[in-house]
Order: C-alpha cells, then structure tokens, then sequence
C-alpha cells in the first residue's frame, strides 16, 4: 500500500506561501483601517462643524471652533463663553491623525445667520501622510473632498 500524507518539502512549501500572503494581507489589511479610521476622523470633523453652526443659529449667537494643531483635535465653544465648551475636545488623535493644518487659523467662527468669517481649508494627515481634507466655505458649509 501507497503512504498517504504530505512530505516534509511539500509542508514547507505551503507554509512559505501562507507566510507571503499573510505578510501581503496583513500590510494591506493595516493601510485600508489607517484610511477609514482618517475618513471617520474628516467625517467626525464635518459633524462636528455643521453641528456649530446650527448651533449658532438656534441660539443667535456666534459660536467658533477651536482647532488644536498641537493635539489633534476641535472643541466647539460659544463666543461668549470660551472658557466653557460646547462639549468635550474631539481627540482625533484617538482616530490616528497625526496632525490637523487650517489655512483659516486656529479659531473659525459661525456667525447667527450660519455664515462662516472665513473660508477655510482643514488637512488632516495620518502616520503613513495621507491626507483628508475638509473645506468651509463662508457660506457655512462643510464637505470632506
């Protein structure tokens, strides 16, 4: 009778090859969760300004958003009251960007009628440089491009 089973060679084949693709998958697996958790991080951003501005024109007071390059991150605050935010800083850190750039500044504001004081462009960058970016127009309107 014929042995039945696999030689030593043919096991060490197949387990080169699982090996390569694993290494293949697994790289690949990492960059496409990098690149929804950045696109969580824009979408959370887009929120989190459209959220400002309705707020500014539900209560007729201009609300700003405050953007923090030193720690990736935004935190709504009322006008009157930055010494009280709206909420809790959004760390975008946590959804692994790893800085955040505005070509309005650092404070962007939203008037009562739901204008923005300044077009703005925000870049949100993660570990591996890829890049999200968000815009406000005056209009007040927030889109991820």
């Amino acid at each position: 009778m014929g042995e039945k089973g696999m030689t030593f060679t043919e096991v060490a084949i197949s387990l080169a090859i699982t090996a390569a693709i694993s290494v293949f998958l697994g790289t690949e697996l990492e960059a496409m969760a990098d690149r929804v958790s950045l696109d969580a991080a824009a979408t959370e951003v887009v929120g989190d300004l459209r959220y400002a501005r309705n707020l500014a024109v539900l209560e007729r007071q201009a609300v700003q958003v405050a953007v923090d390059q030193e720690r990736p991150g935004v935190t709504i605050l009322r006008a009157g009251l930055p010494s009280q935010p709206v909420g809790p800083t959004r760390n975008l850190a946590s959804r692994g960007v790893r800085a955040i750039s505005s070509t309005g500044g650092t404070l962007l504001s939203f008037s009562p009628r739901g204008t923005s004081s300044t077009p703005t462009t925000l870049t949100l960058e993660d570990r591996r440089g890829t890049r999200r970016v968000v815009t406000l127009s005056l209009t007040g309107i927030a889109r991820v491009r």
